[in-house]
């Protein structure tokens, strides 16, 4: 086994044995949503990566992305979403993923083996295009480190425009 491979397993049952020793065998991994929130309003959100002691902070801006109404089978300006490393350590974005109805238009974050440096941001565009009439609820999930990930709330509704 090679020793990256080691050394990630190795993290796995460190981050594993520390919540179960602190929330016992069951713990809950929770996603929170701001009800108070307008389409315009960012609030940053850090996340720690911890191995120990803290190695990068992310700082992502907004928290969620409301499209609003849109025309079936239309494709929305696209939104972005700002991601900063505020650690010490370099900081991988391993993945970025959005559910169906929102698609990934461009981004700066995901680069074969290159990493952002502290300080440093990237940025992710997203649009949505609805194919069905209804309230349409998904995430853009940002997976980075050793299998970390961020989930940013998207949402949008779509309906039939007659004219």
């Amino acid at each position: 086994m090679k020793a990256a491979n080691v050394k990630s397993q190795e993290r796995k049952k460190t981050i594993w044995d520390y919540l179960s020793r602190h929330f016992g065998k069951a713990f809950w991994i929770m996603t929170i949503w701001c009800v108070s929130c307008t389409a315009n309003t960012s609030i940053p959100a850090m996340l720690p990566v911890t191995d120990g002691e803290v190695k990068a902070d992310i700082v992502f801006s907004p928290e969620m992305i409301d499209f609003g109404i849109r025309e079936l089978n239309s494709v929305s300006m696209a939104k972005k979403v700002t991601i900063r490393n505020d650690g010490a350590e370099p900081l991988l974005i391993n993945k970025l993923t959005a559910t169906a109805g929102f698609f990934i238009v461009a981004n700066t974050c995901l680069a074969p083996q290159t990493a952002i440096d502290q300080g440093e941001t990237c940025n992710i565009e997203i649009v949505f295009k609805p194919n069905m009439p209804r309230i349409w609820a998904g995430e853009l999930q940002i997976e980075y480190a050793s299998n970390q990930f961020i989930v940013i709330p998207l949402r949008g509704s779509a309906a039939n425009v007659s004219r």
